[in-house]
């Protein structure tokens, strides 16, 4: 029998969880509910009612009023049904060949005569659609900025590259178009017509310049959005940076100020977020693990990426599931009119691209990477083996320097097949998926000890995404995707320890493997629906299922961990965007989610708004909540590359993430240059850590813990902790930009903490990225059939662990230093050709020109023996002066 309390407790709960579906039950409410069906019909019949009383209804119905001569009213007679939408449209239905009209004045509506030359009734407002697409391929064009200056209006197109404007009827109405990495388009139109359809084929800026020619067009790279910490990257222009052998798009997204540089490109850490904290979303589906050789290279292949996004916080009620960043990728459909084949070749890897026009309405794109250092290693690939060592501690006389000797080779391939039904609905399949092997040895002595380790590892990334994109009206517009993709990480490590003591030698083996595993399934829509001129409603739903394994054992005979999980994650969103208000649009939503491991609830309110003045200052600010229900964990003990493993939150062990941002900036522009200047505050709770007492701690091997008797493996001592963090800064983005040069310089003022009760008696320790200063600054110049650019790169010295002590109890004391200040500076030169049809384009970079000695990172570790005790250090230093070179064609 349940004692009374249980039951009054079991009530409340109940209770509590019929009041937490209150919200969503509100929200799909008001999803569903057609338009106009609170308090009010959504349509009117009259049958022979003389027009005075139709009116009087109306202005009832509709709530506004109207003022009208009730005696000349009552002469005019209407029939039929009409849609109440708003009250001007319902009053020129009402008035339509009547020879009166409505104006409005003061907050009323007056009825008044026609002028004789005007008795044929004439539309108050007319209907703006248009196609923006490139003018070789065809590609309708995502996020194109459009503008109408007269109008004061602004959007951007649709994914399918659509867009929609109602305003009042004119004669002539000019239109302004931007994309990053095309021709700008400023045109003026007749208009005739209430329902015009406009499409406006734009013309790709090619980066190098005729011998007589003279463009106006700006060389523009980055467009900082007018929404705070919304950014805009041309992919056109990637490739004439600067590069380590491949032309790579996060290296491009670490030139933004608020997103740390680093030579492990895939690092995105975006203000005080680690990069597992970023959602990277290819065609709709997400990618878990975004690198290649070592770090050096981002797995997104550049050819064929079509249009990127960034959010570097603050982002609205559309994107979900993450506490920092979010990278939205749009891949390319493929040349509608002829086949297309691009390549290249470098000192790394090479590469292939084919674009296909299968029919009329099908496109296929298909691509493909692959490095060969397993088959012939370059300098430049042994150069970025090579970690090079010095001791720069030299008072310990007892530490032994490791040298790591690590031999790879990456792949990765891209497939997409688009059929455009026609320019208002589109179906797409896209396939990505790519794989690294790395084996690595490693060696280090001293007096009393030698040791040697090797390790071997793979990784893969894989994801399949289902898109159909349907205009249903010019004012309405869906998207449906429903995406798979997964991530795979194994690793196996022995270090073989050999300790003198007089004439006896002692060999000992320590034997660990790490293996983590993660999948998500996920099916979403997301819907935009027009309000009249200036209001827009999006609205959506997403339903993820992910699972996870992860296993990390130490020898035949324990583990430290074996965990395996899976959830459900449903959500909803809506947000109302407006610009009533002359000169501010306004973005007000919010997002719910239930999630299944913890029973609850989740809200997320989020806000942002920018004011314009004049055509010089755009003022910003975005604020709101966020989740994560599966992170990334670091294990302190660990060194070595991409050991961290994901997990997903059960509100238990692994707790659920939150963070809120505070955002504030404004841009000022004056001609060719502008200044983009944030500020930002965000608080991180729910971040995690995995302590372990690694078996070389001990004075004895793992196969010791082992009871008499006991034949199944034990688990050795290991714990979850859990903490919080902020980060806050200032981010500034100056820019200058001509048809021939463009330059930026973008400087961060940063911090960022974590704080955990069992490091350090629950002090505040930085986080592992932390640079409290960091500038570069980026030029490209165009002379002719010559592109030309240089990158200088300054950060302070990011912290490491110098010395870490773990106890028994699972309490830790971590000593911090850090590293060296980062100081580079890149350049290189490329040179366009053409031969007949074929494009060719050869270029030469030089990374780390004046041959400054960074270091990526130090880690060590220490090893206890009856014997001896001893520290092993190994120092990972950046490039020194490495020339690259590369050439590709376009066909």
């Amino acid at each position: 029998m349940k004692s009374k309390t249980g039951t009054k407790s079991e009530l409340n709960q109940r209770r509590s969880n019929f009041l937490l579906c209150i919200p969503l039950f509100l929200i799909l409410l008001i999803t569903f509910l057609p338009y106009g069906s609170f308090g009010q019909p959504s349509s009117l019949k009259f049958n022979n009612t003389n027009l005075s009383e139709a009116l009087l209804q109306v202005s009832k119905i509709l709530n506004f009023t109207v003022a009208f001569d009730s005696k000349e009213m009552e002469k005019h007679q209407v029939s039929g049904t009409y849609n109440l939408q708003n009250p001007e449209d319902i009053l020129v239905q009402l008035l339509r060949n009547t020879g009166y009209k409505a104006e409005k004045k003061f907050g009323s509506y007056l009825i008044i005569p026609v002028i004789q030359e005007q008795l044929q009734a004439t539309p108050l407002f007319c209907r703006i659609s248009g196609l923006v697409t490139d003018q070789i391929s065809g590609e309708q064009l995502p996020h194109a900025s459009v503008y109408l200056p007269v109008q004061n209006l602004y959007l951007v197109t649709s994914v399918n590259g659509t867009f929609n404007f109602r305003i009042p009827v004119v004669k002539s109405l000019r239109i302004s178009i931007q994309y990053m990495g095309y021709q700008s388009v400023d045109s003026t139109f007749s208009i005739t017509d209430t329902t015009t359809i406009l499409t406006f084929r734009m013309k790709q800026k090619t980066m190098e310049l005729e011998q007589v020619q003279v463009r106006k067009a700006r060389l523009k790279m980055i467009d900082q959005n007018k929404e705070a910490s919304h950014s805009t990257i041309n992919p056109v222009g990637f490739v004439n940076l600067p590069n380590m052998g491949e032309t790579d798009i996060f290296r491009t997204i670490q030139l933004l100020p608020g997103v740390g540089y680093s030579e492990n490109s895939s690092a995105l850490n975006i203000r005080g977020g680690t990069a597992d904290q970023n959602l990277v979303l290819f065609d709709g589906f997400t990618l878990y693990n975004l690198d290649h050789f070592f770090g050096t290279f981002s797995s997104i292949n550049p050819n064929v990426v079509k249009d990127i996004q960034i959010y570097k916080g603050g982002f609205d009620s559309r994107y979900g599931e993450r506490l920092s960043g979010i990278i939205d990728i749009t891949g390319k459909t493929g040349n509608k009119y002829s086949p297309k084949v691009s390549g290249g070749l470098n000192l790394i890897s090479g590469n292939l691209t084919t674009e296909l026009p299968v029919s009329e309405k099908l496109t296929l794109v298909l691509a493909g990477r692959r490095s060969y250092a397993d088959i012939y290693s370059s300098y430049l690939a042994d150069a970025l083996h090579e970690n090079q060592v010095e001791d720069i501690n030299t008072s310990t006389s007892d530490n032994s320097i490791v040298q790591l000797e690590p031999g790879y080779y990456f792949y990765d391939y891209n497939g997409k097949l688009t059929f455009s039904k026609s320019e208002q609905e589109k179906m797409s399949v896209s396939v990505f998926g790519g794989k690294d092997f790395l084996s690595g040895k490693g060696e280090g002595k001293i007096k009393q000890a030698y040791s040697e380790t090797n390790n071997d590892a793979d990784w893969e990334n894989y994801g399949f995404s289902y898109s159909w994109i349907k205009q249903w009206k010019e004012n309405f517009f869906s998207n449906l995707q429903i995406g798979y993709s997964g991530y795979q990480n194994q690793y196996a490590e022995q270090t073989e320890v050999t300790t003198k003591k007089g004439k006896s030698t002692t060999t000992t083996l320590f034997d660990t493997y790490e293996k983590n595993e993660l999948n998500d399934f996920s099916a979403s829509l997301r819907n935009e629906f027009s309000l009249g001129q200036k209001n827009t409603v999006d609205f959506g739903f997403q339903g993820k299922y992910n699972e996870f394994t992860y296993l990390k054992n130490a020898g035949t005979d324990a583990y430290y961990s074996d965990i395996a999980n899976s959830s459900w994650l449903y959500s909803a969103f809506l947000q109302f965007n407006t610009q009533a208000v002359k000169n501010l649009n306004m973005k007000l939503g919010g997002r719910m989610s239930g999630y299944n491991q913890s029973g609850k609830l989740y809200y997320e309110p989020r806000f942002s708004v920018n004011y314009r003045i004049a055509d010089l200052v755009n003022l910003k600010f975005a604020t709101g909540r966020y989740y994560q229900f599966l992170s990334k964990v670091a294990p302190t003990q660990s060194y070595g590359y991409n050991r961290d493993f994901w997990v997903i939150a059960d509100d238990d062990k692994h707790p659920v993430l939150s963070s809120d941002h505070f955002i504030g900036g404004a841009t000022f522009t004056y001609k060719r240059f502008s200044l983009d200047a944030e500020a930002y505050f965000k608080t991180l709770d729910g971040l995690q850590l995995f302590l372990y007492i690694p078996p070389y701690q001990k004075n004895e091997d793992p196969g010791s813990f082992i009871p008499p008797g006991q034949a199944k493996k034990i688990q050795l001592p290991s714990k979850f902790i859990s903490g919080t963090g902020q980060a806050m800064g200032i981010d500034l983005l100056l820019k200058y930009e001509s048809s021939l040069f463009t330059s930026w310089i973008a400087y961060s003022r940063s911090k960022a903490i974590r704080n955990f009760a069992e490091i350090n008696n629950n002090e505040d320790i930085p986080a592992s990225f932390d640079k409290a200063h960091e500038f570069k600054w980026t030029n490209l110049l165009t002379l002719g059939k010559w592109n030309f650019s240089g990158m200088w790169i300054y950060s302070t010295g990011q912290p490491y662990i110098q010395n870490q002590k773990v106890d028994n109890t699972l309490t830790a004391r971590f000593t911090y230093d850090r590293l060296p200040d980062f100081k580079r500076l890149d350049l290189a030169a490329n040179y366009n050709l053409q031969v007949q049809k074929v494009r060719i384009k050869l270029g030469m970079s030089i990374i780390n020109l004046l041959n400054q000695e960074n270091y990526n990172d130090i880690y060590s570790r220490d090893f206890n023996f009856d014997t001896t005790t001893f520290n092993e250090t190994t120092y990972v230093r950046s490039l020194g002066i490495t020339p690259n070179f590369f050439v590709s064609f376009q066909y």
